[in-house]
């Protein structure tokens, strides 16, 4: 396994999930953050800010969630120790807790001379998957509703983000993202590797008796109804790889304990996963039986459990683009 290139996006905070691919060589760390440490002293939030002078003072018009990025207006120079935070229009979804996942487009600006640093989503592509809870914009996004659009204005080291000085951030919180699968099951062959979840959603695999398949080959358990995945695309993902030999499991996003995102495409994954993925639908689950040949053939990563020309088996869980 090896980490991927970051975003191209100039400032994220470090609640951003981390990017992973398959790779033949390199760290089988899946959890690099996608912004690196701030600079600044100024101590992490952790529970939910109160709103105040400053972050009532934010004026934002726009449809929360829009095609347009909303049009935010401050007085320069704004700041706030600790951060503030308005709850601007009020969500009528699911309130965010602890564990959860979002997509949340949001524009953020230097408060000194209220230029835009960075808009992500609205009109600049997908919302951004987030993780809900712990310090910084997790512990805004901890306390929100899904449908909520926020304004908050604080040092960006508190807020989590990857720059300095205070910054004004206006956020909406487009959809909860699942963590497991949510399509139609499907008819499974069974003999190909069958695939039953578990309560939390977590694939067991089940190896049938024969030779295994002698080309890649992939299989929808569960059928999504979301944006098809083209190559190049990026999505969050759980998965779980096993040997087809023995079922035995060398590598889990579920393991691990959160969902990772990948970019789906040849420069970074092993063929076999990128030729499962593409054309698939988010909201799918998809079994993938991978040849040595479009897996890690007779060099697989040091240390992985992988034996040298191992058939493999995946189970991907498609949540989220962007």
């Amino acid at each position: 396994m090896k980490r991927l290139r970051l975003l191209p996006i100039a400032l994220v905070p470090a609640v951003v999930l981390g990017l992973a691919a398959c790779s033949g060589s390199g760290s089988s760390d899946a959890s690099a953050s996608a912004s690196s440490t701030p600079s600044s002293s100024a101590t992490p939030i952790s529970s939910c800010p109160k709103p105040g002078d400053a972050s009532e003072s934010i004026k934002v018009t726009g449809d929360v969630g829009g095609s347009t990025a909303p049009k935010v207006t401050f007085d320069k120079g704004l700041t706030a120790d600790p951060p503030q935070a308005s709850r601007l229009v009020e969500g009528s979804g699911a309130a965010l807790g602890d564990g959860d996942f979002a997509q949340v487009a949001y524009t953020a600006y230097d408060a000194k001379d209220a230029k835009n640093l960075v808009t992500v989503g609205f009109d600049q592509g997908n919302p951004q998957v987030l993780s809900a809870g712990g310090s910084g914009f997790g512990a805004i996004l901890g306390c929100a509703h899904v449908g909520d659009r926020v304004a908050v204005v604080g040092q960006a080291a508190a807020l989590g983000f990857n720059t300095t000085g205070s910054i004004v951030v206006v956020a909406d919180v487009v959809e909860q993202t699942p963590t497991k699968s949510t399509g139609t099951p499907q008819d499974q062959d069974p003999s190909l590797p069958t695939v039953k979840d578990k309560a939390d959603g977590e694939p067991e695999i089940t190896i049938p008796d024969g030779d295994a398949p002698e080309k890649t080959t992939p299989e929808v358990i569960k059928q999504g109804d979301g944006d098809t995945i083209k190559d190049g695309d990026t999505a969050l993902v759980q998965y779980k790889g096993v040997l087809y030999k023995d079922g035995k499991e060398f590598d889990s996003s579920w393991s691990k304990g959160t969902p990772t995102t990948f970019t789906i495409s040849n420069s970074g994954l092993i063929p076999g996963f990128v030729k499962g993925l593409v054309g698939q639908k988010i909201g799918s689950q998809v079994m993938i039986v991978v040849t040595p040949e479009d897996g890690y053939g007779a060099t697989p990563p040091e240390g992985s459990g992988i034996p040298s020309n191992a058939t493999l088996v995946f189970v991907v869980d498609l949540l989220a683009k962007g």
